[in-house]
Order: structure tokens, then C-alpha cells, then sequence
């Protein structure tokens, strides 16, 4: 039987969001922290509003992901409106993965998410030494997550080496011309000591290199969803709409749904109301996009009905 499609709305941001609001990356005070938790339970509302408004969203493909420091009751509610649930394991910002919590056997006993999400940062042609070192420690997450019974989420980034921007001219062309192929390479080299069950992949460009990256998940009982990493709308509606036609499941996208309605709500230039209004018209826009591009037939107005 196959598994519904993978909408996640990302609000797990840590650092980037403090630096982004606040001008640093230290652990945010205690009036900080208030405020980021309202802005991501906003996110949540915006989720539960996008379902309820009964447009392209089912109650079992829509999911987010979330982290318990800055958003801690935001996976209790959506799990109570049956919305599958995803927290991340890394320490944030490191080129070199690190598990956040301590015991992570705990830490998944306690929250007990859908999918555990890792972010790593692993290119196949960089540092050899520090690629086997992560592959040591997810192999170990990984049969964490499995024995939690939880399944295992895999955002994949693959950063240039000073070799590929010099000979490529640019972090655009690199990402264009080089990337998609490594990151092929590096799901091929991960998989074979690490069991992914959802690959969180950044853009790979053509149709080609997404059908190829979901056969090399599929080829080990995976799947694919592409995030947004942040991009304009138009663009992350075209990497959705490629994605689905190249049977991926589904995408992960965070501040480009969110990030101008949070800005303002927290700014106070923005009511709640409004604010969860943007968030489910954006992420309802990006299940359509997906839905209409995998099957341009459906009446996806009708998905829920």
C-alpha cells in the first residue's frame, strides 16, 4: 500500500531565525524565546486553517516540522489535529553533524515524532575524514530513529569545495551544472551504510535528476520531497511542479511561506488572524501546484470534499 504524499510546512529554524529577528545566534532570552513559540504556533494555525478550509489538503499528507527550544507545544497540537509530525536531531549550524540532544533514545521516547529529521551537510568530493565521521554517527542515529519507531528523515545539503566554485565561476553555476550530480552521489554513498526513509533534497534543476533521485530512494525503500531553501515563490512552485512529475512525494518548504507573515505578526504590524490567513494560502498554493503538476487532470478543489 503506498504511503500518502509528504506536505511539510518547516518552522524548525534555530539560529537563523534569531539572527534574522534578534541580530544573533546566541540562545535566544526568555522574551525571545516567547515570541519565536507564538510565531510558530501562528505557523501551526496557518496549517490547521489550510486544512480546514478543505482546498488540496488532506489531513494525512500535511505534516510540519518543528523543534521543542523555540516551538515547544506546537507538535502536541498538531498531532491532536492528526497532522504527522517531524522534529529535527541536529545541532544546528555545523558543517560536521552532531545529535542535539544527549541521549537520543530519550529525547525520541519522549517526543515520539512521525519522522526524525537530520540536516547534514556532506559533499562526496569534500573532506573524506569528516564524510566518514558523519556517516559513523547517522548510521547510529539512524537505528535510534528505527528503534524509537520512528521513521528517518534525511535533508541532504551538498556545499561546494573551494575546487567547485573556482571552476565553476559561482555558487549559481555550481548549483546548476554540478550539484545535481552529487547529490546523487551522495544519497548513493549515505544509503549504503545509513537507512533513509524520506531524502529532503535541495533542488536538482531538470526532470532528469529528479526522476534519478527518486529511483535511488525507491531503489532502498525511500522517498524524496524537495525543500524550498528559503527561494522566491515562482521558483520554489517550479522545483514543486518538477519534483512531482518526477515522482517525488511531496515537498518540505518553511520561510517562503512563512517568514514575511511571522516577520510582521512579531513586529506587530501584522494581526494573528491575517498572518495564519498568508501561511495557508501559500502552503495550499505550493499542494496545488504539486498535485496539478503530478496529475494535471485532478480537481483538486475537490481532494477534501
Amino acid at each position: 500500500m503506498s504511503r500518502p504524499d509528504l506536505f511539510v510546512l518547516a518552522v524548525d529554524q534555530r539560529p537563523w531565525l534569531t539572527q534574522a529577528l534578534y541580530s544573533h545566534t546566541r540562545m535566544a532570552d526568555p522574551d525571545q524565546r516567547a515570541e519565536i513559540c507564538r510565531g510558530k504556533h501562528m505557523v501551526l494555525d496557518g496549517l490547521v486553517a489550510s486544512i480546514d478550509s478543505g482546498i488540496a489538503v488532506s489531513p494525512d499528507s500535511a505534516a510540519i516540522l518543528v523543534d521543542p527550544e523555540l516551538g515547544p507545544g506546537v507538535a502536541e497540537r498538531a498531532r491532536a489535529h492528526g497532522i504527522t509530525v517531524s522534529m529535527p536531531l541536529e545541532k544546528a549550524g555545523l558543517d560536521v553533524y552532531e545529535d542535539e540532544p544527549d541521549d537520543v533514545g530519550a529525547y525520541l521516547a519522549h517526543h515520539r515524532p512521525d519522522l526524525a529529521k537530520v540536516l547534514v551537510r556532506y559533499n562526496p568530493e569534500g573532506d573524506r575524514e569528516a564524510n566518514d565521521l558523519q556517516l559513523r554517527r547517522l548510521a547510529s542515529t539512524a537505528r535510534a530513529v528505527r528503534d524509537a519507531g520512528s521513521r528517518f528523515m534525511f535533508e541532504l545539503l551538498v556545499p561546494p569545495t573551494p575546487e567547485h566554485e573556482a571552476a565553476t565561476g559561482g555558487r549559481a553555476a555550481y548549483d546548476a551544472e554540478v550539484r545535481p550530480g552529487l547529490i546523487l552521489r551522495g544519497m548513493e554513498e549515505v544509503s549504503a551504510s545509513v537507512p533513509v526513509d524520506v531524502w529532503k533534497l535541495e533542488p536538482l534543476g531538470a526532470e532528469r535528476d529528479y526522476a534519478a533521485a527518486a529511483e535511488r530512494a525507491a531503489s532502498t525503500g525511500g522517498e524524496c520531497i524537495v525543500l524550498g531553501a528559503g527561494a522566491p515563490a515562482a521558483d520554489v512552485e517550479t522545483w514543486v511542479g518538477r519534483a512531482a512529475r518526477a515522482g517525488f512525494s511531496g515537498f518540505a518548504v518553511g520561510r517562503s511561506i512563512w517568514w514575511s507573515a511571522m516577520r510582521e505578526l512579531l513586529c506587530g504590524t501584522m494581526d494573528h488572524g491575517v498572518a495564519v490567513d498568508q501561511v495557508a494560502e501559500r502552503y495550499v498554493r505550493l499542494v496545488v501546484a504539486f498535485r496539478r503538476a503530478r496529475t494535471p487532470s485532478e480537481d483538486v478543489s475537490a481532494v477534501c470534499s
